[in-house]
């Protein structure tokens, strides 16, 4: 029977699993423990801690709104098109949210199915 061996690696929780003879493991854990160990001493970690105070900045400065908040886009693009008394295209949505047409496709679906807003015609969209 053959021996199979194999390492994994969880890098959100830094866990290591080394599997095979017992020769395998002790060489390749110590390398593996050696090589994040230089990786956190050559600023992996500072840079992360940097670019995350850039975000928090940011988000203070006003750049960066409604961080963390699920539904804004959606709640955006429902309430222009309730805003429209004739309606709204997807083009014009675009427009005025930033959004992709995939984006826009997919909250429109949402809130078509949640009974939010109608089809009229193809592209067309009115508050229900």
């Amino acid at each position: 029977m053959v021996e199979r061996s194999r390492i994994r690696f969880n890098p959100v929780t830094g866990e290591i699993e080394v599997e095979g003879s017992e020769a395998f493991v002790k060489t390749y854990f110590r390398k593996l423990q050696q090589q994040l160990a230089d990786e956190g001493s050559a600023g992996a970690r500072p840079a992360r801690k940097a670019a995350r105070a850039a975000i928090e900045a940011k988000s203070k400065a006003g750049g960066v709104k409604n961080k963390g908040r699920k539904g804004t886009f959606s709640d955006r693009v429902v309430t222009l098109i309730r805003q429209s008394p004739e309606g709204m295209t997807t083009s014009t949505l675009k427009a005025k949210t930033g959004l992709t047409e995939k984006q826009i496709w997919g909250i429109i679906y949402q809130a078509e199915k949640q009974g939010k807003i109608k089809k009229t015609k193809r592209g067309l969209y009115l508050a229900a």
